[in-house]
């Protein structure tokens, strides 16, 4: 008996090893390197545009123009930041702007004959919702400058604020994009602005583009689009339309801006599907 259970002991211990050494190996882990859908890159496009402008003091419109501004332009880059899990872009545009003039008692009062510019800085993220379709969104600071040339060109004014924004982009073939973006800011600080403008209460901003790109290359796309942008700003004891006269309660100004915008977008790294 003993030598039965002896004998079986030898057998389990020999086939042990046996076992062990007929056991495939595991199969090595490969990570998959998912890339970020942040788009990344450097845009420079022609941007004109035809620009309304409305003044009302409360009694109906005052000032009114409508002028075609063909001399703009916009540039944009966007990077990554924190191993690519975050958005980082700046962007400036501006340009030629110029408004009918108005005078009161022979001295232009209101209208512009000079340059606008418009700053972004921005963080954010982007996020691939399914395959061909991202949505970006970001969030930061905003700031716009207007300045005439001519004497009495006005109104003179910068404003300083913050926005945000998102951006559908849906890849509806493969070397074509269509994408929709919305943006809203608020501007409640005033800078290097014309005296007898009055004190700003508040500059509100609403932007919004249709727009379609086409990859020419693996490094480069056109984009080409249509952006709307609604500028609002209100002012208290303005003297702009009644220098001799008691200062008006409220000033409110208006611009809007219909504009293509037809440019050139270059990324470091080849399209990404």
């Amino acid at each position: 008996m003993v030598r039965g259970v002896r004998a079986l002991l030898v057998a389990v211990a020999i086939s042990l090893p046996a076992a062990a050494r007929e056991e495939p190996p595991a199969p090595a882990e490969t990570p998959i390197l998912v890339p970020s859908p942040i788009p990344v890159g450097f845009l420079l496009a022609w941007k004109p545009m035809v620009l309304s402008v409305r003044t009302d003091t409360g009694s109906g419109a005052q000032y009114g123009s409508d002028t075609f501004q063909p001399f703009r332009l916009l540039g944009r880059y966007t990077t990554t930041l924190l191993e690519e899990r975050m958005l980082a872009r700046a962007e400036i545009e501006g340009g030629e702007f110029r408004t009918d003039s108005q005078s009161v008692n022979g001295v232009v009062r209101i209208g512009s004959d000079g340059f606008d510019v418009t700053a972004r800085a921005l963080i954010g993220t982007a996020v691939r919702i399914a395959s061909g379709f991202t949505i970006t969104a970001s969030t930061g600071l905003i700031t716009r400058l207007q300045r005439g040339r001519a004497v009495g060109g006005a109104p003179n004014i910068g404003v300083f604020g913050a926005t945000s924004n998102t951006e559908l982009e849906f890849r509806v073939a493969p070397l074509v994009s269509l994408s929709a973006f919305i943006e809203g800011g608020l501007l409640p600080w005033a800078y290097a602005e014309q005296k007898d403008l009055g004190e700003l209460g508040v500059t509100s901003e609403f932007r919004t583009r249709l727009q379609v790109s086409i990859d020419v290359s693996t490094r480069m796309s056109v984009d080409v689009g249509w952006d709307f942008t609604w500028w609002h700003a209100s002012f208290t004891q303005s003297r702009i339309l009644s220098p001799t006269n008691t200062p008006d309660q409220a000033l409110l100004v208006e611009a809007r801006e219909h504009a293509l915008t037809i440019g050139l977008r270059w990324r470091p790294d080849p399209a990404r599907p």
